[in-house]
């Protein structure tokens, strides 16, 4: 049985070297029955070690993998450089890189030119074009979009030893933990890549500690070694301090006891808002390539990545159901000058506030009128390129930030995160 499965293994191994994918060492390498060869294009590069499993892995062509790495149910752009890790579940588009002994798993998507470095993990983890995340970061329920430093290669950039903290060990039942969220940047990120556009980024310095739920605006710079509590940060601001300088000791039955939650769910607003609106951005770049005939590899790396952004949406719609869910389960489990407002707050999102989001996300009223300048303006950049390389973002920077095409749509995704935010108070 045992050479059945080692003849088997390397029969997958030889019919992807036939076809023009580059494996270094092929007796090391593992290709897991399940997978489609079709989905593994010509001028792949295979190191030693590396396992390619499950049946929605997809690999492009110009990528490398470095070698001692697992790839499953992921989906690898073209021309992206991986080393050594564990990439499950997740999207990389295009010219992505990590350095050693990387994890991005449980549904993560990085957009084009993302990059880590050494022993990052990434869960539920959706980045922006051209973020670098440093050394030793831990980012589990992230939305991080970009922006233009005056490094031109960095969107935005985490500095090392930062840890996003979302895990409170306690919930509705055993097991069933609330885990609250980070978003970073805004939607004027995206647009910042036009040409003109003012240099704006977010910088979160090293050894930092994100303790979420917080939403950290456009331009903000956190300083290193910084604490960042719960809040909504506006733009432009510099975070420091925030260590607590004496030990705080209580019993841990009065953790479980929440005082006013209604801080929370405006953060949980506020970020559902902002990623909603960043949801239907991707849109734009589905539609734009299959008007610019992209091919199927392609298109299904952005239907992918808008996959991965819908898993986000339900983690955090989620993080608000939990904790209505335990408001609503016991008295005890709110303060008693907070319990009357608490169950008043909780009984609202179930009934009113996320209804009142589905229905602002639904109307679709201006958008097709903001953004077809936008999209004509895409569609002749693209179709004026040299060579044949169709890249959105390429084209995106090749349009005038203050032109009126690109104004519209600017004006129109920071409205409707507003549109979200409005009605979800209503």
């Amino acid at each position: 049985m045992l050479n059945d499965n080692v003849a088997a293994n390397r029969a997958r191994v030889e019919r992807l070297s036939a076809k023009g994918v580059n494996i270094l060492a092929p007796e090391s390498v593992i290709v897991g029955e399940e997978v489609n060869p079709d989905n593994v294009e010509a001028g792949v590069v295979v190191g030693p070690g590396t396992k390619i499993l499950g049946t929605e892995t997809m690999i492009g062509a110009g990528t490398e993998i470095q070698g001692m790495a697992i790839i499953k149910n992921s989906l690898v752009g073209r021309n992206c450089n991986l080393a050594a890790g564990e990439y499950a579940d997740s999207v990389l588009l295009d010219r992505c890189s990590t350095v050693g002994w990387a994890r991005v798993r449980g549904h993560s998507a990085w957009e084009e030119e993302s990059n880590s470095s050494h022993n990052c993990d990434t869960k539920m983890t959706v980045l922006g074009y051209k973020i670098t995340l440093g050394s030793l970061i831990n980012f589990c329920n992230v939305l991080m979009l970009g922006g233009t430093s005056p490094r031109l290669e960095v969107g935005a950039e985490v500095g090392s030893g930062t840890i996003n903290f979302n895990f409170l060990p306690f919930g509705p039942t055993v097991g069933a933990l609330i885990k609250p969220s980070t978003v970073v940047g805004s939607m004027e990120s995206p647009f910042l890549v036009c040409d003109g556009a003012p240099t704006r980024y977010t910088f979160i310095g090293g050894h930092s500690s994100i303790v979420a739920p917080v939403v950290i605006g456009l331009g903000i710079v956190v300083a290193a070694t910084s604490r960042v509590n719960p809040g909504i940060y506006a733009d432009d601001k510099l975070v420091g301090g925030g260590n607590i300088e004496k030990p705080l000791i209580l019993d841990v039955s009065k953790v479980r006891v929440l005082k006013d939650i209604a801080p929370k769910y405006e953060i949980l607003i506020r970020q559902m808002a902002i990623t909603e609106a960043f949801r239907r951005w991707c849109n734009v770049r589905v539609a734009w390539a299959k008007r610019n005939n992209l091919d199927e590899f392609e298109i299904k790396l952005f239907e992918g990545f808008t996959a991965k952004v819908d898993k986000y949406i339900k983690a955090l719609e989620a993080y608000g159901d939990n904790m209505a869910k335990y408001l609503l389960a016991s008295d005890d489990n709110s303060r008693p000058d907070s319990l009357v407002q608490n169950k008043a707050i909780a009984t609202r999102w179930n009934e009113e506030v996320k209804a009142q989001i589905k229905a602002a996300v639904t109307e679709e009223t201006g958008y097709a009128e903001a953004t077809a300048g936008l999209n004509s303006e895409l569609d002749r950049v693209t179709q004026e390129g040299v060579g044949g390389d169709k890249q959105f973002y390429g084209a995106l920077a090749k349009l005038s930030y203050l032109s009126t095409e690109v104004k519209a749509a600017r004006e129109y995704f920071s409205g409707l995160v507003e549109t979200i935010v409005r009605r979800a108070r209503t």
